[in-house]
């Protein structure tokens, strides 16, 4: 069965389950990849996004409809995010990766040097990156969900880029050197 991405709001708002369950299911994976791209955790990503559907099941009679219920959606996700941030203060120390031999760390290098440059980014960057880069949000949805400006959108999306390329270069020229 075909899922639709957006359900009639009424009948949601209404509390037909069966829509309430079609709503989540339609949009859960979307919400959940990009929890887990933020925090790098199974589980955290799983609350987050569970409590991202209680906060916009409660808010869902004041959607407006001036956004897509996906950007609505990565909105509240996101603020949800920032809250958790913002008790944890947690970071990702790129240093426990260094030195390690390991042959399946040595199978995903591509992806850890890609995580770990991610998280070498500040904040704001990496999560407009991740916004506009993974989970496929235009600028203009990119700043909705935010909160900023589609020009400063745009720059961090720059900067971002370029400090990617920066990182996952030096980290390249590093294995190779280290290979000779």
């Amino acid at each position: 069965m075909i899922l639709e991405k957006h359900l009639p709001l009424a009948r949601t708002a209404t509390y037909d389950s069966e829509a309430l369950r079609q709503w989540v299911l339609a949009h859960h994976d979307d919400i959940y990849r990009f929890m887990k791209h933020l925090t790098r955790h199974h589980e955290t990503a799983e609350d987050l996004a569970q409590q991202t559907f209680v906060n916009a099941y409660q808010a869902l009679k004041s959607f407006r409809e001036e956004s897509s219920m996906r950007t609505w959606l990565h909105r509240i996700a996101f603020r949800e995010y920032i809250a958790w941030r913002r008790k944890r203060r947690l970071t990702f120390p790129l240093e426990v990766l260094q030195g390690r031999t390991d042959p399946r760390i040595a199978k995903v290098e591509g992806e850890v040097t890609l995580l770990g440059a991610l998280h070498q980014l500040p904040a704001a960057h990496r999560e407009v990156f991740l916004l506009h880069e993974v989970q496929e949000l235009g600028v203009d949805e990119v700043a909705a969900v935010t909160g900023i400006k589609p020009g400063t959108v745009k720059s961090h999306l720059h900067y971002a880029r370029k400090q990617l390329r920066r990182l996952i270069g030096d980290a390249y020229q590093e294995a190779t050197h280290e290979a000779e």
